[in-house]
């Protein structure tokens, strides 16, 4: 989701909102070398007061076109939040910012499967693996009843040939999904780890590397400039 929103705003010139929902635990501030002292929280905790003004001093500036809506990644509360809590917010990002990512935490609660039912594009990220085909599996189910006219979700394997591990093979993971892959991101812990030890997105680190190309891939395909074809 950080590689995606910084693809977007770089590629098109965008303005776009990054807002980090995995709000216990969530790693956008540390992946882009930010330590905001405001974010969703005061968003939501402050919902008469919320519009362009006070959402505009609650952003981080990651780069010109990209703003970062932090979470708290904090554990001092928990996060039982009612269902439509987040409702005003994503509104105002939606009518201010052209692209809206939002990156989901992996839980499933009341509020954030509202929130994946109201997304434009949705991405499944899995390892190719049978736990993550039986959860993709389910979300995709899920999502089908839950909004039968949208698009179908897009789905990126991630952390793909990890030596030594078995692995199903990713043809027939999409197979057995009938979905094809917008991309499928290689294990490269080198590389990945520097990065976010650095603070930095993949573009930045290495832009000739594969893996910002796959990023690239993807959000041609979110934002609609683009469609999913079939591997040769």
């Amino acid at each position: 989701a950080h590689n995606v929103a910084w693809s977007i705003a770089r590629m098109f010139e965008n303005d776009v909102v990054l807002a980090d929902l995995d709000l216990a635990f969530g790693t956008a501030g540390l992946d882009f070398n930010q330590d905001p002292l405001q974010g969703i929280m005061e968003a939501i905790s402050s919902p008469d007061r919320l519009d362009e003004t006070f959402l505009d001093r609650l952003l981080s500036k990651c780069t010109d076109q990209l703003s970062l809506l932090a979470a708290p990644a904090s554990l001092d509360k928990t996060y039982d939040h009612d269902e439509k809590t987040f409702d005003g917010l994503i509104e105002v990002m939606r009518k201010t910012t052209p692209s809206v990512v939002m990156d989901m935490p992996h839980s499933w609660t009341n509020w954030t499967r509202h929130l994946i039912g109201t997304a434009d594009e949705i991405v499944i990220v899995a390892e190719p693996d049978l736990a993550n085909l039986r959860n993709a599996k389910n979300l995709l189910d899920t999502l089908r009843q839950m909004r039968p006219n949208d698009n179908r979700p897009h789905l990126v394997l991630n952390r793909v040939n990890i030596p030594k591990r078995p692995e199903i093979k990713p043809e027939e993971f999409t197979d057995a999904l009938d979905l094809v892959p917008a991309a499928a991101i290689p294990f490269d812990p080198q590389l990945f780890g520097t990065a976010a030890n650095n603070g930095q997105m993949i573009g930045e680190l290495d832009p000739k590397h594969q893996s910002k190309a796959l990023f690239d891939q993807v959000s041609q395909i979110v934002t609609g400039r683009s469609e999913v074809r079939k591997p040769k």
